[in-house]
């Protein structure tokens, strides 16, 4: 019974967003590529983007909550382009792909050798054109979306959880109107993260030697209509920068395997799968299911673990269902910690920074 629900939803979804074509309200928007940020390694490329209609978002700090309003709604109101045409250049491949029903694209490449880099550079640069658009073939766009690639010199990597980690998003609250308000009424300039949030990462991003380049993951449940905004909070609250990977909003257009766990496991072992000779760092929070997923990883992975840092979001049932949990895993080094202040303290003694 869920699963006709859901077929009848998505087919109401499609229908409307059918109609909303046909009525020719987006028709003349210009093309738009949202810019997803990928990772990889010379011999491996990741990235996933989507084709949307520009519905002109603003961007600027000094919004108010009129126009903070308008921008959020436009961002969950968001215009795919299905059946688009893109290609994808990377070093000298090139990749031709089609956007699905929902606009994504996505590519994961194995390469049988590795890949010339113009530089040692952080970050790459991969060229995305789309080519041709279902309809208008004379609106085309053309970008660049930044790739991740590690040096050989890391010390560790981090992942790390965003809602109510290092955004203040009160996902986990009991009053549900505080998590709606922020989500409509407030942009990345108005919304806050965590005491000393930023010193702990940039920290763990330079590592034990204070020079490093450690790369940064942020793996969350929210949906990819907020990217642009939590890119956004990243930059101006002096967090380091890193791939973002998100979900799907609303409603579930693609089949999942049985064994599927989520969309934060399935990414976070893909980051492991990806640099399978780098540690990590595990940053999440106590609100939701963050501790259940690390120290699962932490059993798979038992030598890729350095530590898990868990946010306590000051909800005494779920602190001690979080506590009973890590009394379970004595071989991992898990920290249900109050403040980031206390989190840098306990890292610095694990010579984790300095």
């Amino acid at each position: 019974m869920k699963e006709r629900v859901q077929d009848l939803l998505k087919w109401i979804k499609h229908g409307w967003d059918r109609l909303v074509d046909r009525l020719g309200w987006a028709r003349n928007k210009p093309v738009m590529l949202a810019n997803y940020r990928g990772f990889g390694r010379n011999d491996y490329l990741f990235l996933t983007g989507r084709v949307l209609r520009d519905l002109a978002i603003s961007h600027r700090e000094a919004d108010g909550t009129l126009r903070n309003l308008a921008n959020n709604f436009k961002r969950f109101n968001s215009r795919e382009i299905p059946g688009a045409k893109v290609r994808v250049e990377w070093a000298d491949h090139r990749f031709d792909l089609v956007t699905d029903r929902e606009g994504y694209f996505h590519l994961e490449r194995h390469f049988t050798e590795t890949v010339e880099m113009s530089d040692d550079e952080l970050w790459q640069r991969a060229s995305v054109v789309v080519t041709e658009v279902p309809g208008n073939a004379d609106l085309t766009h053309h970008a660049f979306l930044d790739v991740l690639l590690p040096p050989d010199d890391a010390n560790f990597g981090v992942i790390s959880d965003i809602d109510d980690t290092i955004l203040k998003t009160d996902v986990t609250g009991r009053f549900k109107l505080r998590l709606l308000a922020h989500t409509l009424f407030k942009n990345a300039a108005s919304r806050r993260g965590f005491a000393e949030v930023a010193e702990f990462f940039t920290a763990l991003q330079r590592g034990p030697d204070n020079v490093g380049h450690n790369p940064v993951f942020y793996v969350s449940n929210s949906p990819w209509n907020l990217y642009d905004l939590l890119a956004d909070f990243l930059d101006i609250n002096d967090l380091p920068k890193g791939p973002i990977l998100l979900r799907d909003f609303g409603l579930p257009y693609r089949d999942r395997p049985a064994d599927y766990q989520g969309h934060k496991m399935e990414q976070v072992r893909r980051i492991l799968r990806t640099y399978p000779e780098l540690p990590f760092v595990l940053v999440g929070d106590s609100g939701e299911k963050d501790t259940d997923i690390y120290l699962s990883l932490a059993t798979e992975h038992p030598d890729r673990v350095k530590a898990i840092y868990i946010r306590d979001v000051r909800h005494q049932r779920r602190a001690r269902r979080v506590e009973k949990l890590i009394e379970k895993h004595t071989d991992v080094s898990v920290h249900l910690v109050n403040s980031y202040a206390e989190a840098r303290d306990h890292a610095r003694r694990m010579e984790l920074i300095v």
